[in-house]
């Protein structure tokens, strides 16, 4: 099992930087009444602080718990691999989960430089790197001519099991986040209905799941950006009142909002143009 030591030495070191800070300020000159107001302070920070770590160390021991226990119970990594799915989502978690769920997290803190230099030191003695963007849409075009090959529709896909969790026996499916991911890709992969509906896969979940990585407001964008594509300027209006429902201030939201209205708009006028054109051509025709 993958251990949590650097986020407990980063609660240990923050602590240590609190009592220099007070040592600092609690000068004798200081009367009680303002030493009890410090306390009251540190005390506020130092909750705050220490509720932050807390969920920081449950979230990254929970991804660290799934990850072993895939290592630990992949039989054949030729079986494994020969699925698509699983290999894209090795890729990005190295993308994605690694990078901002992670490794964000540490970097974040100020004891971040010996774990990762550890690491480096590590990846450099046996020669190992990690994806990159290519890598992972590779990996998204080989999904995605697996699935044009197959004709599997996207919903059975996203409900296919992907790990066995052994502490709670039961089946784990694509979450909202790996289902966003997914549709990303293919969305710069320039097929946008499959993009459409992996994003709507993701929007499902995300709307079941308490804590998807994943926000329904990213989500969200990226489903407006796939029906723009596929000329479906209503539904894109539609998920960018949803996102301004959710978050009234999203700029890029106001911007998308008011560029789709003109469109919209524009639709209308050439549809009543059309209109007046086939009824003129109907007179003319029975003159």
């Amino acid at each position: 099992m993958i251990r949590l030591s650097a986020v407990l030495l980063m609660l240990g070191l923050a602590c240590f930087e609190f009592g220099n800070i007070a040592a600092e300020c609690a000068e004798p000159t200081m009367g009680l009444n303002s030493l009890l107001q410090l306390e009251a302070v540190l005390v506020k920070h130092l909750e705050s602080y220490v509720d932050k770590v807390q969920n920081e160390q449950e979230t990254i021991s929970s991804y660290l718990t799934d990850i072993d226990n895939l290592h630990e119970h992949m039989n054949s990594t030729e079986e494994y691999y020969g699925n698509p799915i699983n290999a894209f989502l090795t890729i990005n978690r190295f993308a994605s989960l690694w990078k901002h769920e992670i490794f964000d997290v540490l970097l974040a803190n100020n004891t971040h430089s010996e774990y990762i230099n550890a690491i480096d030191s590590e990846m450099d003695k046996k020669k190992l790197r990690g994806p990159t963007n290519e890598d992972l849409l590779i990996a998204a075009g080989n999904l995605l001519d697996m699935q044009e090959l197959t004709g599997i529709p996207t919903s059975e896909l996203a409900n296919e099991v992907v790990l066995r969790d052994f502490y709670t026996d039961k089946n784990v499916t694509l979450s909202a986040s790996e289902c966003y991911e997914i549709g990303r890709s293919f969305y710069d992969l320039q097929s946008y209905e499959y993009a459409a509906q992996w994003l709507q896969q993701a929007r499902k979940r995300a709307s079941l799941e308490t804590s998807a990585s994943a926000s329904k407001i990213h989500i969200l964008e990226h489903l407006a950006l796939v029906y723009k594509k596929l000329n479906n300027t209503k539904l894109a209006y539609k998920l960018t009142n949803e996102i301004l429902k959710l978050e009234p201030t999203n700029q890029a939201a106001l911007n998308t909002k008011t560029l789709l209205q003109t469109e919209l708009l524009l639709d209308r006028i050439r549809i009543s143009k059309v209109t007046v054109d086939e009824q003129t051509d109907e007179n003319h025709l029975e003159l």
